[in-house]
């Protein structure tokens, strides 16, 4: 979890192919009061699971991380 601007970003990182919301997702979401979670795993492409949820290419990171510190 990172802090910037005031909000809480989270990242799990998963090895499938094609990752799914978990439960437990939900419930870091939600504890951890998170703005937004970032699932990375090592494919090519990054998309929106749901309004709150990303999944992240591992090539995406970098540069994701320093759109983030922009914000602030």
């Amino acid at each position: 979890m990172i802090v910037q601007g005031g909000k809480r970003y989270g990242f799990e990182m998963k090895l499938a192919d094609a990752p799914t919301v978990t439960k437990s997702m939900r419930i870091a979401l939600t504890d951890l009061q998170l703005s937004r979670l970032f699932v990375v795993y090592p494919g090519a492409r990054s998309y929106p699971l749901s309004d709150d949820i990303e999944v992240l290419s591992i090539f995406d990171l970098p540069a994701r991380l320093a759109s983030l510190k922009r914000k602030r």
